[in-house]
């Protein structure tokens, strides 16, 4: 039988030097949000997309394997060799198949409901994960802040679900920017820079368009000379429009703000169309899915516009299949 969060077994009670996340795609993302999250936990949280976990990992690591067909390549190697390294494992699935498994190899493990799609189950995913990581103290406002998630993204639902016309429905005014154009993301580095690889994700697997991401201020190191006044893109062939994720408290704290507002100068002037998006909410759960939801309905308006399934993935079926893993046939 599955556990929830609040029933992991007592040697999870212990302490921790160090947190890894294992996970891949759209179960993978959730990682990369809790690292965000507990950037400044007192332990290090790290995510793992390869078959090798860190090496530093042992009997005093947590790892959280998420892999939601329970087939995941990646994820069931680098469980596997977590588990060689004695570490204290926990699974999230949405396999049965997998969770028998686990319970034959006494691997405490999650059950998330099934729908077919881990990107369309972000938060499924997300929340056992931040519940764990509340039981071992290191994400106390978790009630908290998932009931402010709840209010903000509700509103965010009025404003673009596919009752709302047109002219006022912002998500579908986006996507038909984005109709014939090169979609680019700017983040902004650890914060919104997650978003901005959820945003690419979501446009890769629902749209099927190719979407470009980076991150300030990194990218004002170096991509920012891609936009010189002398290099139009229109001429190159190229239609790009930005989405410029932002977050008040996050530049404020940082003093990203003249500097991202010199950008999108540099950028307009150089013939891109700006979008600006604002968080939402005052948690910073609540600020980051605000826009990772934006990114749902966007991709899936997108979708819509190009006549495009945004179901089915058939060439990442097609990698999937070219080899099965399961758990090692081990005790532990």
């Amino acid at each position: 039988m599955s556990i929830n969060q609040r029933e992991l077994p007592p040697e999870f009670d212990g302490k921790f030097s160090s947190v890894v996340i294992l996970g891949m795609g759209g179960s993978g993302v959730a990682g990369d949000f809790v690292r965000v999250l507990l950037r400044n936990s007192r332990i290090p949280v790290h995510t793992c997309k390869n078959s090798r976990p860190p090496a530093f990992v042992n009997r005093d690591t947590l790892v959280i394997a998420i892999t939601y067909s329970g087939k995941t390549q990646e994820t069931l190697e680098a469980l596997n060799a977590s588990l060689n390294s004695e570490a204290k494992c926990v699974v999230i699935t949405a396999s049965r198949e997998l969770g028998s498994l686990c319970e034959e190899k006494k691997i405490p493990w999650i059950f998330t409901p099934w729908n077919g799609y881990s990107r369309a189950s972000f938060g499924y995913i997300l929340v056992p994960v931040l519940g764990i990581l509340n039981r071992i103290g290191l994400f106390p406002t978790l009630e908290s802040d998932i009931s402010e998630a709840i209010m903000v993204l509700n509103e965010i639902r009025e404003e673009c679900g596919p009752n709302v016309t047109l002219h006022k429905n912002p998500a579908r005014l986006l996507a038909l920017a984005l109709a014939d154009a090169l979609p680019v993301t700017y983040g902004e580095y650890n914060f919104t820079d997650v978003v901005a690889l959820r945003w690419k994700q979501q446009l890769n697997e629902n749209a099927k368009v190719h979407c470009y991401y980076d991150i300030f201020p990194e990218l004002l190191h170096n991509e920012i000379e891609a936009w010189d006044a002398g290099t139009g893109h229109a001429e190159q062939g190229e239609h790009p429009v930005l989405m410029f994720l932002r977050d008040s408290m996050h530049e404020r704290d940082n003093h990203f703000e003249q500097r991202i507002e010199a950008t999108k100068y540099l950028a307009e002037r150089n013939g891109a169309k700006v979008f600006e998006l604002w968080t939402k909410g005052k948690s910073e759960l609540a600020r980051l899915l605000s826009l990772t939801y934006m990114a749902d309905f966007v991709s899936i308006y997108l979708a819509a516009s190009r006549g495009i399934n945004p179901e089915v993935t058939d060439n990442i079926d097609y990698i999937k299949n070219q080899k099965a893993v399961s758990i090692e046939s081990k005790d532990v």
